[in-house]
C-alpha cells in the first residue's frame, strides 16, 4: 500500500513537471489581469474647501507663489519598510495651490530641463525652425536666451512634518465563553505639520500654523477553540482598518494651504469647511 501510494505521488508529480517543463510547441492562453477600481481624482475632505477660498478671493492680477523644502522633520524609519510619512509633501503643496485661481505657481523644486535647455541654447543648440531678427538687423537661425524671462515669486510656503505620535489611544472589549472569543479594539495616532508663508522680498513671514490630524486603526476578532473527539478545532476570522496616513498627510497639506492663503487675503476660511479648526 505504501508503495502504491509512493508511485502514485511519483506520478502525479511527474505530471505537473511535465507541464512546466514542456517544449516551445506549446501554447498558452493569454491571461487577463485582475483589475481593480477604476481610477479617481485624488481628493480629501479638504479639497474642495480649496475652491471655496479661490472664489472667494477677487483680483486683477495673479499672486505668484512657490513651495520651498517641506521636509519630514519626524525621524521616523522603519528599517524594513522606509520612511513613515511621505517624502513628497512638496508636491502635494503645489498639487493644492494649482486649485486657487488667483495663484500662479511659479516652479522652483525642479529645474532640471531648465537648466538643460538654458544651456543648450547657450550654446546656439536649441532651434523651432523659425528665424529671430535682432535690432541690429541679424537674423538667427538658432533660439536666442532672452533675459528677464523668468517671473519672480511675491510669496513662498515652506515648513515640515514635525511629530508623529504613534498609540495616543488604545482600548477594546474581548470575551472568550467556553473557547469562543469575540471582541474588538481602537488604536489612533496623530501627525502634525507646520507651515508658514513667507514675502519672497523682505523674508517676513506672513503667517504660520501648525495643524495635526488624528487617524484611527480597528480591529475585529472572532475565534472558536474547542476540542473535539481530542481533537483541537481552531479557527480564527477577523478585519482590520486603518485610515490611510498619507491621505491625511494630504489633507494636511490642503487645509494648510488653504488657511495661509486665506490669511494672505483676509477670507474667512472656516467658512468654507465645516471642522471645529479655530481661525485667527
Amino acid at each position: 500500500m505504501k508503495n502504491l501510494l509512493i508511485i502514485s505521488l511519483a506520478s502525479s508529480i511527474s505530471l505537473l513537471t511535465g507541464c512546466t517543463s514542456s517544449t516551445s510547441s506549446n501554447h498558452y492562453s493569454a491571461v487577463t489581469p485582475l483589475q481593480g477600481p477604476t481610477i479617481t481624482e485624488n481628493n480629501t475632505r479638504y479639497t474642495n474647501g480649496l475652491t471655496c477660498v479661490s472664489e472667494r478671493i477677487n483680483l486683477s492680477r495673479k499672486i505668484k507663489v512657490t513651495i520651498d523644502q517641506i521636509p519630514d522633520k519626524t525621524g521616523k524609519v522603519n528599517s524594513s519598510e522606509g520612511y513613515k510619512i511621505t517624502q513628497g509633501v512638496e508636491s502635494m503643496a503645489i498639487t493644492a495651490l494649482t486649485k486657487i485661481k488667483s495663484i500662479q505657481v511659479v516652479e522652483r523644486r525642479n529645474i532640471r530641463s531648465f537648466n538643460i535647455e538654458t544651456e543648450l541654447m547657450e550654446k546656439k543648440r536649441i532651434g523651432d525652425n523659425r528665424r529671430y531678427k535682432l535690432s541690429n538687423g541679424r537674423t538667427l537661425r538658432y533660439k536666442p536666451l532672452m533675459s528677464g524671462k523668468i517671473h519672480s515669486a511675491d510669496y513662498y510656503i515652506t515648513g515640515a512634518v514635525t511629530e508623529v505620535n504613534y498609540n495616543i489611544y488604545s482600548g477594546g472589549r474581548l470575551i472568550n465563553i467556553s473557547g469562543l472569543e469575540m471582541g474588538s479594539k481602537t488604536v489612533m495616532m496623530n501627525v502634525a505639520m507646520d507651515l508658514r508663508i513667507v514675502d519672497v522680498h523682505t523674508l517676513d513671514v506672513i503667517d504660520s500654523i501648525s495643524l495635526q490630524k488624528q487617524f484611527v486603526g480597528k480591529r475585529t476578532k472572532s475565534g472558536l477553540y474547542r476540542f473535539i473527539d481530542k481533537n483541537l478545532v481552531n479557527y480564527d476570522g477577523g478585519s482590520s482598518t486603518d485610515e490611510p496616513i498619507q491621505m491625511g498627510v494630504r489633507s494636511l497639506v490642503e487645509r494648510g494651504v488653504a488657511q495661509l492663503v486665506g490669511k494672505l487675503f483676509n477670507v474667512k476660511v472656516n467658512e468654507c469647511y465645516n471642522d471645529n479648526i479655530k481661525i485667527r
